[in-house]
């Protein structure tokens, strides 16, 4: 699965009559190679299906940088309110292309939408019961309706690319630039080099650091992750989050 191999996680989507709405969260930089794979793969069925040739989608993909502290849920609601703003449907409920029916209970959510991690940041914890799963529905369907007239890229939107405020920017293009050039500096043998499986992460290193660096260093999944530690995706996403803000502590919790 495209999601799984490139690292990633779908919060939202929609399904539109000649465009698609995500939002991805991505742990690498590979954006680009996550969305070509996608668009092609899907553009060879559609061919197959329909005997046709060629290009389907047109022109590249448009993406946002999301702090995701302050506009994670505001993206997610903006997603599943396009066919409401689009005079399609007079509720996103009515609309079956997108995930809001997963997000307010309606309907299971399909393996590749993380609603669980949608439902945790609205609890402000891991969602670990039907009881909060039915909370968290109802606080989304709240949040969505709360937001049907307000305009997010008008009022958020910053340099045409990212949706946070000015730390947050500068936090963003120092990632980037440390990226280009550690993509120069790591030796190409190393890059390269056969990662160490998790089990051996767990048995080296506590638990937070051992998931940290299974993570950044043997480039394992959130997913694979989890199943190994006997967490939940959400709360994994959680301690690399706190790590990466120096607020979790090293060893065990």
């Amino acid at each position: 699965m495209a999601l799984e191999r490139f690292d990633a996680s779908a919060l939202s989507y929609c399904l539109m009559g000649n465009h698609y709405h995500l939002a991805l969260h991505t742990r690498r930089a590979n954006l680009s190679m996550l969305m070509r794979h996608i668009n092609g793969v899907y553009t060879q069925a559609y061919n197959r299906r329909h005997n046709k040739v060629g290009h389907l989608f047109q022109g590249r993909f448009k993406a946002i940088l999301v702090d995701r502290d302050a506009y994670l849920l505001e993206v997610c609601r903006y997603v599943d309110l396009n066919p409401v703003r689009a005079s399609m449907v007079s509720h996103p409920v009515d609309w079956p292309w997108s995930s809001y029916r997963a997000h307010v209970g309606r309907r299971v959510a399909q393996d590749w939408l993380d609603t669980p991690s949608v439902q945790g940041y609205l609890l402000g914890r891991d969602v670990e019961n039907g009881r909060d799963a039915i909370q968290a529905g109802l606080r989304y369907e709240k949040l969505v309706e709360q937001g049907r007239n307000i305009r997010l890229w008008d009022i958020a939107l910053r340099k045409q690319i990212y949706l946070g405020d000015d730390r947050f920017i500068t936090k963003m293009q120092a990632l980037l630039e440390a990226d280009r050039v550690g993509a120069v500096e790591v030796p190409r043998t190393q890059r390269i080099a056969k990662p160490a499986s998790i089990k051996t992460y767990v048995n080296s290193y506590q638990r937070n650091e051992a998931i940290v660096r299974a993570c950044r260093e043997g480039g394992h999944t959130l997913s694979a992750i989890a199943r190994e530690v006997g967490l939940s995706v959400s709360r994994v996403s959680r301690i690399l989050k706190k790590w990466d803000e120096g607020g979790e502590a090293k060893g065990k919790t």
